[in-house]
């Protein structure tokens, strides 16, 4: 098979691509060895190796010195970079992010409310995290990370696991939006409680196994959160 035209590690790394799905091959199964591939594709090792090193990068393969490649599950962190990129760049707008990260929390909150209700599963320890909240709400970061810990668990129990991959990749732009809210609620001599009410809300309409009530609960939060985002702040 002999490539030509783009960039030649561009297309040796969808052939790779094609070859994984062909060949139905799963996290941790080996690719070819590069001279193999070399060999197959028509280029020399160097140009199998830059495709290897891309895919490596979007975390499709793993590399291992000494030893073949192999196939990778990849995280949302690459979406994430880009998503972040784009909203720093300002070519992506952000109400629309924030807008569908609460279409896509409202549905999280409503699915894992179902879920509690079939006995499926239990988020008790999400109890001990609001209790957290309202001891940390003096510490941006703590207070934040807590933040984040919370809507992970509602996530988690969802088992919407599509939905949850979509919402970790907004993460690194969530995490401005959670600290900006947090600036905004300090500037405001507000504190906090609100806040971990707010959560409180979500969760006992999540463990009663309501999901129309954990749902709007989730999007009053969320509504009350878009307002108080400040980039500048």
């Amino acid at each position: 098979m002999n490539l030509s035209r783009t960039t030649l590690a561009d297309q040796v790394a969808k052939e790779l691509i094609t070859r994984i799905e062909r060949d139905g091959l799963r996290p941790g199964d080996e690719i070819p060895p590069e001279s193999e591939l070399a060999q197959e594709f028509g280029v020399n090792r160097l140009v199998v190796r830059e495709a290897v090193r891309t895919l490596v990068a979007r975390e499709i393969l793993i590399s291992s010195q000494g030893r073949p490649s192999r196939v990778s599950v990849p995280s949302a962190r690459v979406f994430a970079e880009m998503l972040d990129f784009r909203v720093a760049q300002q070519s992506l707008d952000l109400d629309d992010l924030l807008e569908t990260r609460r279409l896509i929390e409202c549905e999280l909150a409503r699915l894992a409310a179902e879920r509690v209700n079939r006995g499926v599963v239990s988020i008790d320890s999400a109890s001990e995290i609001l209790d957290q909240m309202a001891e940390s709400a003096g510490d941006r970061e703590r207070f934040v990370e807590l933040d984040v810990r919370f809507h992970a668990l509602i996530a988690e129990a969802s088992g919407a696991t599509f939905l949850q991959l979509i919402l970790s990749s907004l993460e690194s732009v969530l995490l401005r939006a959670r600290r900006s809210t947090y600036a905004t609620r300090e500037r405001r001599n507000e504190g906090h409680d609100a806040a971990v009410t707010a959560h409180g809300h979500i969760l006992r309409a999540v463990r009663a196994g309501q999901p129309a009530e954990a749902a709007a609960a989730m999007e009053e939060h969320l509504r009350e959160t878009q307002r108080d985002v400040s980039w500048d702040g």
